[in-house]
């Protein structure tokens, strides 16, 4: 994205060149939270814009946690692995299949190349230091480990695993993979993944 800076003496604005989404910044992980902060800031500000004058698509930085930053377009990016998450899952129990298309077809952000995770994308975001309390109903219960940014309704999440009978999840409460024939509606819920960098 082409960014432009506002001149504080005068108002307007000057193209200074490109800018990713996400930051690359080399050196230590503070280095880059720093990094990641302040383009936040300076988006959220006003400072910082996307071509011709308008808004970043990432708009305002609502939250983050040190890893995690979370944006008002319902993204959290991930500033470890240069992943963007949707900010919530699907709702409710849905089939693989089903789970596949959702990510497929999502447009969070406005973004149209959203994916459904693999295991090693989703065994990145397990924390177990990290519990959120799920309200107790009969389908799902416990705590999820995952960063507080990232909303599930229920911890298992389906995976892509490039098997075609038989489909994974991952579990955010207990950590291991599970196996679940792809035409049952189960747990596990949608969580779109994109690659932001």
């Amino acid at each position: 994205m082409v960014f432009t800076v506002r001149k504080a003496d005068t108002g307007t604005f000057e193209r200074r060149g490109k800018m990713s989404g996400i930051v690359e910044v080399a050196g230590s992980r503070t280095m880059k939270k720093i990094a990641i902060f302040v383009v936040g800031l300076l988006v959220s500000t006003g400072c910082v814009t996307g071509e011709g004058g308008s808004s970043s698509s990432l708009g305002k930085v609502i939250a983050g946690d040190g890893r995690f930053v979370a944006y008002e377009n319902g993204t959290v990016a991930d500033t470890d692995t240069g992943l963007m998450w949707a900010s919530k899952d699907n709702g409710g129990p849905i089939t693989w299949k089903k789970a596949k298309s959702y990510c497929k077809n999502y447009k969070g952000g406005g973004y149209t190349d959203w994916r459904m995770p693999t295991n090693a994308e989703l065994t990145a975001l397990y924390d177990p230091k990290v519990t959120n309390e799920l309200p107790p109903t009969g389908e799902c219960k416990g705590g999820c480990h995952i960063t507080n940014l990232i909303h599930l309704t229920c911890c298992p999440v389906w995976e892509w695993n490039g098997i075609s009978e038989v489909s994974s999840f991952f579990h955010f409460n207990l950590g291991p993979k599970g196996w679940r024939d792809q035409s049952l509606t189960y747990h596990p819920r949608a969580l779109p993944v994109r690659s932001a960098r």
